[in-house]
């Protein structure tokens, strides 16, 4: 659910994206085909990082779902109950430990390259996302270092996979 703050910073992104497209992106045919390369390039990239980030996040969500009818069992049993924290192991999360972080980065580098280079919007969001999730990023591999060991973590890196 979003709180208010969410909700006005989408408004916010929404009218800064919208009114810099309406207003300094392609207006004529000729713009818009000069521009189609990077536009379908974009898209793709766009896709492939939305796509990458739902799969990510579901993965999340399942271990969540499992743990939560696990609670509900031992819960119903009379039995301790503690929260449950597992490492994922499906898709990207073999090599990094926050790959929806990455792949929502490629989503909106894909959203900037569609909006065209010079979209300050675009480009400001992407670089504020960027500030703002590998802080956590960071924060979340030590965690999960402090937690399940280095040896459970291995070499996987908080988002970028060999670098960070």
């Amino acid at each position: 659910m979003l709180n208010n703050t969410s909700f006005l910073t989408i408004e916010f992104q929404g009218i800064s994206l919208g009114g810099w497209l309406g207003g300094y992106g392609p207006t004529t045919p000729s713009d818009w085909h000069a521009r189609s390369g990077w536009i379908y390039l974009g898209m793709v990239i766009w896709g492939f990082g939305l796509g990458g980030n739902m799969y990510h996040d579901d993965e999340l969500r399942e271990i969540r779902r499992v743990a939560a009818k696990e609670f509900e069992e031992k819960k119903k049993e009379g039995k301790d109950v503690k929260k449950h924290y597992e490492v994922p192991e499906a898709g990207l999360f073999r090599w990094v430990l926050y790959p929806h972080y990455l792949c929502e980065w490629i989503e909106w580098a894909g959203f900037w390259m569609v909006g065209g280079l010079a979209c300050a919007p675009a480009r400001v969001f992407l670089v504020n996302e960027i500030a703002t999730m590998m802080p956590r990023a960071l924060a979340g591999r030590r965690w999960y270092v402090e937690r399940f060991g280095r040896e459970r973590i291995g070499g996987r890196r908080a988002v970028v996979p060999g670098l960070l």
